[in-house]
């Protein structure tokens, strides 16, 4: 008489290993390319005022358009480089960023003009923002929408007032006048002009991700600069700048063939798994 063999199957554990194996898979894309975590950047910046005339600035031209521009201009935080930023090491490494990608003039940044760079609306095409200097990055960030900014414009043309918040029609920038350090003082005098943006795109140069990605801006004025200020300066110099710190978070997207491989692979674990099993009975 044949014994009969029964096979009993604890479904979680096994789950649970077919799930690492999935999960080892992305290991094997190596170090030249970035997919998830975050980054700190800092640097300067420049913006120009809307007009048809061209604007110089320290780290570039705005051209004349018949229709109106306006642009913005980075450089590095010691203002010497055009087009560079600073990446910060704090925290790093996180998700797949290594630490090997920060330093100074660590990244390249694009230059941002209207037209294409639309705010809002359905956005734009993948255009490049940011590549990197370190590590062998390969990665490169593609901007494709720039979000508007959140305030009212009720407030941009009123006297300079503590705690005012504003974001001219069409912008970017989310404009806020933070209280002077000491109490009493005059906010013409002792109000600090914050600005903050958000932009977002995805990766390209990823052979087997892309991911999605988002840069939270923020730029802090000196205390005595209120954002009616700022606004003045754009009309007498045309541009004003400030330096600017940002945290750039990307998130992984798996391409539809890889999730495809990424099951296969699970369920041959599995496979395998439950074999090993059948034969030790």
């Amino acid at each position: 008489m044949k014994k009969r063999y029964t096979l009993q199957l604890n479904t979680s554990k096994l789950l649970g290993k077919a799930v690492l194996l999935v999960g080892l898979i992305p290991g094997s894309l190596g170090a030249s390319t970035i997919s998830h975590g975050h980054f700190d950047i800092a640097g300067t910046l420049f913006v120009t005022d809307f007009r048809t005339t061209a604007v110089v600035t320290p780290a570039g031209t705005c051209p004349a358009s018949a229709g109106g521009m306006a642009c913005i201009f980075w450089q590095d935080p010691t203002g010497n480089n055009i087009g560079k930023i600073d990446i910060s090491n704090s925290g790093l490494p996180n998700g797949d960023i290594p630490a090997a990608i920060s330093g100074n003039d660590a990244a390249n940044i694009s230059s941002l003009s209207t037209p294409p760079e639309n705010v809002g609306g359905a956005g734009f095409t993948n255009s490049l923002f940011m590549t990197f200097n370190n590590a062998g990055i390969t990665t490169q960030l593609m901007l494709n929408f720039i979000d508007p900014g959140i305030y009212s414009a009720a407030a941009c043309a009123a006297a300079p007032v503590s705690g005012q918040q504003c974001t001219l029609p069409g912008s970017l920038f989310n404009l806020a006048n933070t209280p002077p350090p000491s109490p009493g003082t005059p906010c013409g005098a002792g109000c600090q002009a914050t600005a903050t943006w958000v932009f977002e795109g995805v990766t390209a140069g990823n052979p087997s991700f892309q991911s999605e990605w988002t840069g939270n801006f923020t730029s802090q004025f000196p205390f005595g600069s209120n954002y009616q200020s700022i606004f003045a300066q754009l009309q007498s110099q045309g541009f004003v700048s400030n330096t600017f710190s940002a945290t750039i978070t990307l998130t992984a997207v798996p391409e539809p063939g890889t999730i495809v491989v990424m099951i296969g692979a699970g369920l041959v674990g599995l496979s395998l798994l439950l074999r090993r099993r059948h034969t030790a009975k």
